[in-house]
């Protein structure tokens, strides 16, 4: 079988349809935001593309599913910080007092990193460990965190909303035989 980008984007058209496109990106964002490697908007994009009717309730989806697997990497942060974390970061030379500093900063300053990392390409799951390891107060990273992926994921819509004609036509031109 040859690939051809009208074949695929047939594919995801039909995947954007089915019932298992809200499940899938609800399940990719989870392990996203907790241990997987990859941008978060990987399976969100093309499905809202493709489907621009259910931009909104795949973006909610994403948000929701983002921030649960925040809170999964924030909580192997919290219990994997002295016997994983702590002696692997002696290891590489992190002396305890550059530690003490990091955390305070971390304490002090954290909800902005973590909204920060929410709204940019940074790692998030590596900030919600590391929020998780220092002993962030969970309340406000949580709150950060959900702020953040909300604001993130309201904008991709909005983006998404405001392109929808450009993207139908590039859609049309792109797939002529």
């Amino acid at each position: 079988m040859q690939w051809s980008l009208p074949a695929f984007w047939s594919a995801v058209e039909r995947f954007a349809h089915a019932r298992g496109a809200i499940p899938a990106t609800f399940l990719w964002n989870l392990a996203q935001g907790a241990v997987v490697p990859g941008p978060s908007e990987l399976l969100m994009l093309p499905l809202a593309i493709a489907d621009p009717p259910r931009t909104r309730v795949l973006a909610c989806t994403a948000a929701v599913a983002s921030v649960t697997g925040g809170c999964i990497a924030y909580a192997l942060g919290a219990a994997a910080f002295a016997t994983v974390g702590k002696p692997l970061l002696d290891a590489i030379g992190i002396s305890d007092a550059t530690l003490a500093r990091i955390m305070a900063l971390m304490l002090q300053h954290g909800w902005l990193f973590v909204i920060g990392s929410a709204l940019t390409p940074v790692s998030a799951k590596a900030l919600a460990m590391t929020a998780g390891a220092v002993a962030m107060p969970f309340p406000f990273f949580a709150l950060a965190l959900t702020a953040g992926r909300v604001l993130r994921y309201s904008i991709i819509v909005l983006l998404l909303e405001a392109s929808a004609g450009t993207l139908f036509r590039l859609r049309a031109q792109l797939l002529k035989r």
